[in-house]
């Protein structure tokens, strides 16, 4: 009996393990907005557990720095965004 709980113990570490290392480091662009939502849906990922390591430089649009899963990842990229050239106003 000792030995099925250790051999399901190591199988799950393997498994957790292997989870781990199929997350990616990359950067996400934010959007120009006032009250970014790619960043609040980041900061939500991340008090979920399914985004870590997140660094955010100060630029506009933000730059953020993350590690997450390969569908996280897509699903932050296909959010929309608005771009600087929607954020400008020229005076007539």
């Amino acid at each position: 009996m000792k030995k099925y709980i250790a051999v399901l113990l190591i199988t799950m570490i393997q498994a957790c393990s292997t989870a781990e290392n199929s997350w990616e480091r990359v950067m996400i662009l934010g959007s120009a907005e006032a009250n970014d939502p790619v960043l609040a849906q980041v900061e939500s990922l991340e008090k979920k557990g399914l985004v870590k390591d997140v660094n955010v430089l100060e630029s506009f649009p933000v730059q953020i720095w993350l590690t997450a899963s390969e569908e996280t990842i897509e699903s932050l990229k296909a959010m929309p965004r608005k771009s600087l050239d929607e954020q400008t106003y020229r005076s007539q």
